[in-house]
């Protein structure tokens, strides 16, 4: 029996125990914008409980979450003895609240050092934003755009970017194409392309180095984007929180140098992944050029606005900070973490470059990479081995969706047949088929072991629709 807003639910409820009461509430109060929203990254995670549930031996290998600390990366002794200190130092202050734009000496200092990069900076302190990692500062870019105006994303793109600004425009994201047959550098016609055919685009996102391919951008690409901000008369906004993590050569161009007095641009950096420090939950963004537009400044000055309400972010990191990326034994540190990834670099492409079905670009900057398969290499009838009946049959059921993209398909069966954890590249906005994995693993063996188990995985399951 169901009942619908009935006066006399509780008189039923009494008689009848067993009565489903389904309350209609006045107005609708789910929002369809949400189908916007895509973050596999963490997704997937409910697919492996459920897998756990139904076989209590399944083990995982995570190779999806660019959480260092998890992957058994050592927080360095220098860190803990600077919170010691500063708790020490500064009592109990350190559990209080911030500044609600952040603890003014951090954004003194982020001037400091934004100079030390781009020596023309002239970046003023009230200008920057310390948010609740960069999560926050990424939602507070897109909501306080007015409706219907547009910042185009790199595709593929990082899905918070894409998610919260397709979510705020109410319509799908806007990409750009990143070319997987020129080291995943930006398609610049493509971009000109999007930008002429749509008058709401006013600002251009630019990840590097880059999340999820792995690409660090030449200063030729960056000089490019600049002119195109200058012709169309649109801001840039630059993720650069992995901008320490450069190898294989590779050196990282400030675009706050080239673009200094040209455009205007956002910078936003923080404390989560060079330390690594995911936790701490501390971002920062940087308004530079507010000077070359009234507007522009009003826009930063409504993003200062919407973060006051969030009230402040995380104390202890802004307290440290200068003492942190200053410390004598930070540039050791990072040379040493940024070694292990160059090697973790080289040896998974190698491995992978092996398969005849993928395209493998090695990446040169943060953790990340992005595999591709070949062109037909996917359909809906290929399948791995799972063991567990319940688990096959749950696998069986998730991916019978014939609107599944191929790739997710893909990862579902990998995910069940060996426990190996990937993300489909459809899950950051791709029009490409592939997977992101983090390159993050510290042991040699086990980084080798997994990633030879994928390739096979991968022969094993292009071939079984033959």
């Amino acid at each position: 029996m169901y009942l619908k807003n009935n006066k006399n639910i509780c008189q039923y409820n009494l008689a009848y125990p067993n009565c489903i009461i389904e309350i209609v509430m006045r107005q609708k109060i789910s929002d369809n914008r949400t189908n916007l929203m895509r973050y596999e990254i963490r997704e997937i995670v409910d697919v492996i409980q459920k897998i756990q549930e139904l076989d209590k031996d399944f083990k995982v290998d995570n190779e999806n979450i660019g959480d260092p600390v998890a992957k058994g990366w050592p927080v360095p002794p220098f860190l803990k003895d600077l919170l010691i200190e500063a708790i020490k130092e500064e009592g109990d202050k350190v559990f209080g609240y911030s500044h609600s734009r952040g603890w003014p000496p951090a954004r003194k200092w982020v001037c400091k050092y934004s100079k030390r990069f781009a020596p023309s900076s002239d970046l003023d302190y009230e200008y920057v934003l310390f948010t609740s990692g960069l999560g926050a500062a990424i939602s507070a870019i897109y909501e306080m755009l007015p409706h219907g105006l547009r910042i185009i994303q790199p595709t593929p793109s990082y899905p918070t970017h894409a998610s919260m600004e397709s979510f705020n425009a109410r319509d799908e994201s806007i990409g750009y194409e990143l070319d997987p047959e020129n080291k995943w550098e930006p398609n610049l016609a493509d971009l000109e392309e999007k930008i002429k055919n749509n008058q709401k685009i006013v600002g251009i996102l630019v990840i590097n180095p880059n999340n999820p391919t792995g690409a660090v951008y030449s200063k030729e690409t960056l000089e490019k984007i600049i002119k195109l901000a200058e012709k169309y008369n649109l801001f840039i906004v630059a993720d650069e929180v992995y901008f320490r993590m450069i190898y294989n050569g590779y050196t990282f161009t400030h675009i706050t140098e080239l673009a200094h007095n040209r455009v205007p641009l956002m910078v936003m950096r923080g404390v989560s992944k060079d330390v690594p420090w995911p936790g701490g939950r501390c971002g920062w963004i940087e308004f530079h050029n507010i000077n070359l537009d009234e507007d522009y400044r009003k826009y930063c000055d409504a993003i200062k606005k919407r973060i006051l309400l969030e009230v402040c972010s995380t104390s202890l990191p802004q307290m440290i900070l200068e003492k942190l990326y200053d410390h004598p034994d930070f540039d050791r540190w990072i040379a040493e973490y940024n070694a292990r990834l160059e090697d973790n670099s080289k040896n998974i492409s190698r491995i992978l470059s092996a398969s005849p079905y993928l395209k493998v670009n090695q990446t040169n900057g943060a953790f990340y990479m992005m595999p591709l398969f070949k062109e037909g290499v996917l359909n809906n009838r290929q399948t791995l081995p799972i063991k567990n009946h319940d688990v096959k049959k749950f696998i069986e059921e998730l991916t019978a969706n014939p609107n599944m993209p191929l790739d997710k398909r893909f990862v579902y069966y990998l995910l069940a047949a060996t426990g190996i954890c990937v993300v489909p590249a459809t899950s950051f906005f791709s029009k490409h088929y592939g997977f992101r994995l983090t390159t993050l693993e510290r042991n040699p063996l086990k980084r080798d072991e997994i990633y030879t188990r994928v390739e096979k995985a991968i022969r094993e399951y292009a071939e079984s629709s033959r």
